[in-house]
């Protein structure tokens, strides 16, 4: 999945804007399933689904709309946006799609892990599977 180093942050957002581009075919921040948060001067914090070993948010989702498979997948028609799955998580990498109501969980692009290939500082990475 992807390994997090946010003392490499420099808060380019770069990853949130190719994440909603390669989703959405939109630079949209808002629509990212990776969030990058700063209050200067601590280092930024870096929000996104690194794949947990309880998966919390998969047990926690009511309806069965998330599981997983490599990583977090997510079945629009099963889910009521009831937000579970954002409560859930340990690490607040989930956020509800201000346009969709539907959770943004990182899928890794399918595996293509698109944020890690441009990030410029290394701040995310891949990293093995867990």
């Amino acid at each position: 999945m992807i390994k997090i180093r946010s003392s490499r942050c420099t808060e380019c957002q770069i990853c949130m804007q190719i994440c909603s581009w390669t989703h959405w075919n939109e630079i949209n921040p808002k629509r990212a399933r990776i969030m990058v948060e700063a209050e200067w001067p601590e280092n930024p914090s870096i929000r996104v689904c690194v794949a947990c070993k309880d998966r919390e948010c998969v047990s926690a989702c009511p309806t069965g709309a998330l599981r997983w498979d490599e990583w977090v997948r997510m079945d629009a028609g099963l889910c009521d946006s009831c937000g579970a799955c954002v409560t859930a998580c340990p690490v607040r990498g989930i956020e509800i799609d201000p346009t969709t109501r539907f959770p943004l969980v990182c899928d890794t692009c399918h595996g293509d892990f698109a944020c890690t290939k441009w990030c410029p500082t290394k701040a995310i990475e891949r990293s093995a599977r867990p």
